[in-house]
This record gives structure tokens, C-alpha cells and sequence, in this order.
């Protein structure tokens, strides 16, 4: 199974790797990630950038003001606006797929 499998079911062990997702909620690219995530069984932190400012400003710190949502982050790497293949490539890479 893979995160692309629309119609795949839950998986049931949860990832043992820190995955987080910062984004907004009117992006369709982080909706469409975090649905990937859930329906794959992936645990993962969501983090809206609308409702958390803050953190937006310090990411766009951090980055040199570049920053396209969503932001994921999966066990010590960053990855911006990835696809859906690079993110199950990250995952799998850090043993939590």
C-alpha cells in the first residue's frame, strides 16, 4: 500500500517517526497531505499557520522569507510543498512506513 492508494485502507500500526505538517487550512496542497497522511494511518501534528502566526514568521526566519506550504516535517528533515511520492519516499527513508 501506499499513500497514493486513494482508496486503500487504514493502516493500523501508527509511524514511529516525528511527522508534522504546517500549512493552512484554504491550501489545497496541505489538505491533500494531511488526508494522505490519515488515510495511510500516519500519526502526524498538524500545525495551522492561520490560527499560529507566530510560528509562520519563524519558519519564514529560518528559511530566508521563502516558504511554500505546506511545510512537513518527517524525523529531523524538512521538505516544502513536497509530492506525494517524496513524501512517502522521506518516510520510508526514515523507517516510519
Amino acid at each position: 500500500m501506499t499513500i497514493l492508494d486513494v482508496g486503500a485502507p487504514v493502516r493500523q500500526r501508527p509511524s514511529t517517526v516525528p511527522v508534522a505538517v504546517y500549512g493552512h487550512r484554504w491550501c489545497g496542497l496541505t489538505q491533500m497531505i494531511a488526508r494522505a497522511l490519515g488515510r495511510a494511518g500516519v500519526d502526524f501534528q498538524y500545525v495551522d499557520l492561520d490560527l499560529h502566526p507566530e510560528i509562520e514568521h519563524r519558519l519564514r526566519l529560518t528559511l530566508g522569507h521563502r516558504l511554500r506550504t505546506p511545510l512537513v516535517y518527517v524525523g529531523g528533515d524538512w521538505y516544502m510543498a513536497p509530492s506525494l511520492m517524496e513524501l512517502q519516499n522521506a518516510l520510508v527513508r526514515h523507517g516510519g512506513w
